[in-house]
């Protein structure tokens, strides 16, 4: 329909032809007065060509929308004689100038089609992925086109799948001869037929409004890959691809907002046609979140964490945390299991946006969610996730990394003062020298960074490296996802790096200085005022018995810390129970009291 839409402002002269693989598609179009388009079932074609409908129940909706391309092309030509001329368009494409130039460059020829375009680095796929585009051909009514549609249509009821095989992909390999074999003309014009592939290489500029790609009009786009979900989460391509901010402005965005506006046409026809649900079980690869984009989550910092069932509490706390000292702020949720992403969806939390482990767990991830340990692989999941949310989203300026085990007892606001402008915000251990060497100089649980290059090319550097190792175990200098953080300062010099020290202090350095408690109830660590404390360690025993921290026996002047946060995981607990009280037993931990160096009794 937005490829209807966009001929309807740019061409008046044309015909189009709707092939509806859906009864419900026909009935739908069917109802919307189109009046320069014919509709035709699927159904009418493959009454009409027996064969092909031999070959549907072996193959896949998309590979059977392949395979009906020149089966329909055919079907056009026999049944509807004034058609002197077709051109194939895939659903996803849309004009966004006038189509003229396509038929002044076609000319005489009696085949035309579009090259992929890859760059030098990509030139092997010319023989895995084809060297032109199919979601693009055009074919005049003679001979050479209906010998070479006919010779098509035998070749994709033979062999038409999404998968590698003896030299094949789909249908596109099949057209790499079409020059040679067929005397097909290939569009010269970079305007047409563009995609993600095409411009990620391409110079994209705009004057009076018209996009230009190297100096040629945008005609039109191909945006293959997108994913519509629930009218504010997309996909912009499912395929890596690396897109320009420009590009997502000028092309995506009025994309998007065109298709709200066509789902809401839509739905005052068939209220139910296009069911309104987030993408929790959908990997979303170049994700986008309107909201966000639109001013809509506030105006106030954006931070984002990581939940499993086992810190659900404590991120439950950490969160609470955030809404009594601070007064704007979002905060994005990775649930890394079922658990914690059912949980939280009963409980809607505002100022809450829940990312499901599917939407980012990409192949790589998938793999090395078998490999690794679960804290490992949840190391590994940080740099990803900050990755995912910044890579697309152009209005999130920066996002704060915290473990979910920290605890504000200031506003955020404190970080983000001392931040400033630079790229890159990090917060010591204060480790001694033999410690710092294994385990690094700064800490992972906190981490900032900006969304311009400093900062994106040290995300980069961090999440390549995770990818490749992350274990607890100290390896050539290694550990964890946080050893590589000391290589940060060889990458920028954009780097805050805060000399708070009650900014993510933690058991490893609280006896190291003292906690005092100001005239106005607030706590102080070593003259610092306590901004956020890292309750590494802590463990849920059962509703009311915990462990403060498994690690080391904690100093007596850390007591007024512990005592502010049992009093909020106390709160948490009661929440819970009102919510789902079946949930508490899955994250509680059987252990010995006796056995344990900072056992406490909670009061619920």
């Amino acid at each position: 329909m937005l490829l209807y839409e966009s001929l309807l402002k740019w061409d008046k002269d044309f015909h189009f032809f709707f092939i509806c693989l859906h009864p419900e598609v026909e009935e739908l179009y069917k109802k919307m007065d189109l009046n320069k388009a014919t509709i035709i079932p699927l159904s009418a074609i493959e009454e009409q060509d027996p064969e092909l409908l031999t070959v549907k129940d072996s193959r896949n909706e998309k590979e059977y929308a392949w395979t009906v391309k020149a089966s329909v092309m055919l079907h056009l030509f026999r049944n509807y004689p004034e058609t002197d001329h077709i051109v194939w368009l895939d659903g996803d494409t849309c004009f966004y100038s006038d189509p003229q130039p396509i038929f002044d460059e076609w000319g005489h020829q009696s085949i035309v089609l579009t090259e992929e375009k890859w760059s030098e680095a990509n030139k092997k796929r010319r023989h895995t992925r084809g060297i032109f585009n199919t979601g693009f051909m055009g074919f005049k009514r003679d001979s050479h086109a209906l010998n070479c549609l006919k010779w098509f249509r035998r070749k994709l009821i033979q062999w038409c799948y999404d998968r590698l095989e003896d030299g094949l992909w789909s249908d596109q390999l099949y057209v790499n001869d079409w020059p040679t074999r067929f005397g097909a003309g290939i569009i010269r014009n970079i305007g047409v037929n563009v995609g993600p592939c095409i411009i990620r290489d391409c110079t994209v500029t705009r004057q009076d409004g018209e996009i230009y790609v190297n100096g040629e009009k945008l005609i039109f786009y191909h945006s293959y890959g997108f994913r519509y979900y629930d009218g504010n989460e997309f996909d912009l391509c499912s395929y890596i691809i690396n897109l320009e901010d420009k590009v997502i402005k000028w092309i995506y965005l009025p994309y998007i907002e065109a298709c709200r506006q066509m789902v809401a046409r839509i739905r005052r026809i068939d209220k139910d046609f296009y069911p309104e649900t987030r993408p929790r079980r959908q990997f979303i690869r170049n994700y986008y979140n309107l909201e966000a984009n639109a001013g809509g989550l506030g105006s106030g910092p954006h931070i984002c964490t990581l939940f499993t069932k086992d810190y659900l509490i404590q991120g439950l706390a950490l969160y609470n945390s955030l809404k009594e000292t601070t007064s704007q702020f979002h905060l994005w949720i990775l649930c890394v299991d079922d658990e914690a992403y059912d949980l939280l969806a009963k409980m809607n939390l505002p100022r809450v946006t829940l990312i499901s482990l599917d939407n980012v767990k990409n192949e790589r991830l998938a793999v090395l969610e078998k490999e690794r340990q679960a804290n490992e692989f949840c190391w590994t999941l940080k740099a990803s996730f900050i990755t995912f949310l910044l890579k697309n989203n152009l209005n999130l300026g920066s996002m704060l990394y915290v473990d979910a085990d920290l605890y504000f007892f200031r506003d955020v606001q404190y970080i983000y003062r001392e931040w400033g402008q630079q790229s890159l915000f990090l917060t010591k251990l204060w480790l001694g020298p033999n410690w710092a060497r294994k385990v690094g100089a700064f800490s992972a649980g906190l981490i900032g960074f900006k969304r311009d290059l400093a900062g994106r090319r040290s995300l980069g550097f961090w999440r390549r490296n995770c990818l490749k190792w992350c274990s607890e175990r100290p390896d050539r200098g290694r550990w964890g996802d946080q050893k590589y953080l000391d290589h940060f300062p060889d990458i920028t010099n954009r780097i805050t790096i805060s000399a708070n020290k009650g900014i993510n202090t933690g058991p490893w350095n609280i006896r190291k200085g003292t906690v005092v408690q100001g005239k106005d109830r607030m706590l102080f660590f070593e003259n610092f005022p306590l901004v956020c404390y890292h309750f590494s360690g802590f463990e849920l025993l059962s509703d009311t018995e915990v462990e403060l921290c498994n690690r080391k026996t904690l100093p007596a002047h850390a007591e007024a810390i512990y005592t502010a946060y049992l009093r909020a995981i106390g709160k948490v607990i009661a929440q819970i129970k009102a919510v789902d009280a079946d949930f508490l037993p899955k994250v509680f931990r059987d252990k010995d009291p006796l056995q344990l160096r900072n056992y406490r009794r909670l009061q619920v």
